[in-house]
Order: C-alpha cells, then structure tokens, then sequence
C-alpha cells in the first residue's frame, strides 16, 4: 500500500494488515508525509509485491528519465483507488500507463468523467466492478478498513464488497 501519512489507507493500515494476514497474506505499507518528495521505486522493488495498491494517485509523480511514469516498470497488478476529488498527480493520467493499472472511482459519474477526459487509461472502474482478478478478500479487508478509517469513506466502502 503506498500513500500519504494523511490518507485513508495509513489510518486504516493495521485493519487493513490484521484482515489480509488472517487470509495468509502479507502487507506492507510505505507512506509519504505531505511534501515529502522522496523516490520510493527501490523499497517498492525490494517488497516484490503481487498486488501494489495506491491513493490518490501518489508517487506518480516518480518519472524515469525519458519522463515515463515510474509504477510502470513495476511488474506486479496495481490498483489505484481515487477517493479525493482533488487529485494532485492527476495531470499523470494522460502519460502513457502499464496495462497491469486498474484505477477505482467511488462512483460511475468520476469514472466515466475521467476516462472522458484520459480516454488511455487502461482500465477505470467503480468500486463495485473491481476485476475478478483482485482477490475478494483483499477487496473486503479495504472495505472494512475504509469504513473504519473516516467518515468520508462510507460512501466509498459499501459496493466495494464482494464474496464468492
């Protein structure tokens, strides 16, 4: 999980880490206080994971030098969930993006309005369509943990649940 020490996910973090290990996973998080500008490519690259999940869209500011997005080299299923409004990397969505990206919007109005305005982006869902792929499991622990984080976040969390 990587995003800013004042997001959604760092306050849900030890929910989020107790619900994916009591399913025999294992989760790390590596957040950013506002400003901080450090490249975390390397610690995300020495985790190894299988599932890397972003907020807001943070650290897309991390380009390579011929100016690529930098998750891009990351080989492993990302999902990137937008839950503010206010998106200070979105400018990052019209570069070219990995097709291993899917970007998850609280509702189908900001979904559609941003795959209007970067139609190459490769995959933008709602909450409750997340790819069969992401094990349900993981999308239940992020629900409950969201749920839990802010207030805010109920309107994000109720559809994110799925069971097989």
């Amino acid at each position: 999980m990587i995003g800013s020490t004042a997001g959604k996910l760092h306050k849900a973090e030890k929910e989020i880490k107790c619900g994916l290990e009591s399913h025999g996973n294992t989760c790390a998080g590596i957040y950013r206080a506002p400003g901080d500008v450090r490249n975390i490519m390397k610690e995300i690259r020495e985790y190894a994971p299988d599932l890397m999940i972003t907020e807001d869209l943070e650290g897309f500011e991390m380009c390579t030098l011929t100016d690529a997005v930098s998750y891009n080299l990351i080989h492993c299923r990302q999902l990137h969930l937008l839950l503010s409004e206010d998106l200070t990397n979105e400018r990052y969505l019209a570069k070219q993006l990995s097709l291993l990206m899917t970007f998850v919007c609280p509702d189908t109005d900001r979904a559609a309005a941003l795959k209007d305005k970067y139609p190459d982006i490769p995959e933008i869902t709602t909450v409750e369509n997340i790819p069969d792929d992401i094990p349900a499991e993981i999308t239940d622990c992020l629900a409950v943990a969201l749920a839990t984080a802010t207030v805010t976040a109920t309107a994000f969390v109720p559809d994110i649940r799925r069971h097989a």
